[in-house]
């Protein structure tokens, strides 16, 4: 009988043993699966429509990607996609969207999709002069009149690149020197405008500006200091005159669905601080980099005979008089696409003149 009683015992702590065992290797499951929850990865791809080396690349895209990742503690990763791998301009928004990538910049002038039109009121001729009042004005002409516009993509604030120049292979002093000349532009919206100086647009992707002049495609281009230096323009077009014709304004936009997924604190950080710090450094870039880009292409060409040319203001006013159709004609487009046209050329005006931008038209 003691006998029986002993074996009942052993088999009653075997399993009492086993059991604790099995606990205590679901707590520690569970502890495993709770620990690799929280240390999860929010990976995001950022579409760069800039080379490896441009400035906008290293001074912006990747220090905004480490920025990232040290504010969200390693929660969130950016992957930086140069040479618009992943994107380009004109499909920006569709992109976006579609979870092509993740987070980029997107150009209302250059995208083919029309729910980002009204921001292209930041592109027209000789009206914004800095990314510092294209930051100021253009965040609080979204805030008026698009902030339920997007569905698909989350608005982290506007940004700029420093005004756009003319480069050319032969030098241009009037107006009348650009006649019949091929012109490069980026920008669908100055189309108009190289028309009415009695030239010919030649609507290009940024990767293909410089081939386009090098191999005859067209005679000159129109596109921003900072990012003329950064593709090397000089080699091909050793002649700028400058007419400062206006910022290319953009919106950083993130992916809806992987915003819409990111916990609340990580999706106030992207508005209120990521967002911001972003447009701080595209600021910095192109506020501090235009005049010494100016300087760096006289350096570049001063060998090859190349210069750097200041219309008289006679003629940088005759640059500028055919301007005033496309301001014109852009509240007429906006008024047709539904949009309060008339209302927001004037909030636009008022914003530029509280800025202390002298109002061309």
């Amino acid at each position: 009988m003691k006998k029986r009683n002993l074996i009942i015992s052993i088999m009653l702590m075997t399993m009492l043993v086993l059991a604790a065992c099995g606990q205590a290797k679901e707590s520690s499951t569970s502890s495993k699966d709770s620990t690799k929850q929280s240390k999860e990865v929010i990976e995001i791809n950022y579409n760069d429509l800039a080379p490896p080396t441009h400035p906008y690349t290293k001074q912006v895209a990747e220090p905004w990607a480490k920025f990232v990742e040290e504010e969200t503690n390693g929660r969130v990763r950016v992957h930086v996609f140069p040479s618009s791998a992943l994107g380009k301009p004109d499909t920006g928004y569709d992109d976006i969207s579609g979870d092509v990538f993740d987070v980029g910049l997107l150009y209302a002038s250059s995208d083919k999709n029309d729910i980002l039109f009204p921001l292209s009121i930041g592109d027209l001729p000789f009206a914004i002069p800095n990314s510092e009042v294209a930051v100021k004005v253009m965040n609080k002409f979204y805030a008026k009149f698009m902030k339920d516009t997007f569905k698909d993509a989350v608005w982290l604030g506007a940004s700029s690149t420093d005004t756009a120049q003319l480069y050319t292979s032969d030098p241009i002093e009037t107006v009348k020197d650009i006649k019949n000349r091929k012109i490069v532009n980026s920008l669908y919206s100055r189309n108009e405008l190289i028309k009415l100086w009695g030239a010919a647009p030649v609507s290009i992707d940024n990767s293909q500006l410089y081939e386009s002049v090098e191999k005859g495609m067209a005679d000159d281009i129109i596109y921003n200091t900072t990012g003329a230096i950064g593709f090397n323009l000089n080699e091909v077009a050793p002649y700028m005159t400058r007419i400062d014709l206006g910022v290319s304004s953009n919106g950083l936009f993130l992916n809806a669905n992987v915003f819409n997924k990111m916990p609340k604190d990580l999706q106030k950080l992207f508005v209120e601080k990521l967002g911001p710090k972003h447009q701080e450094l595209m600021s910095e870039l192109y506020m501090s980099s235009m005049q010494n880009s100016i300087k760096e292409f006289e350096k570049r060409v001063q060998d090859k005979g190349g210069k750097v040319i200041t219309p008289s203001s006679d003629e940088l006013n005759k640059f500028k008089a055919p301007a005033k159709k496309l301001w014109d004609n852009w509240v007429t487009e906006a008024n047709k696409k539904g949009y309060p046209g008339d209302e927001m050329m004037k909030y636009f005006k008022q914003l530029l003149k509280d800025e202390g931008v002298e109002i061309p038209f």
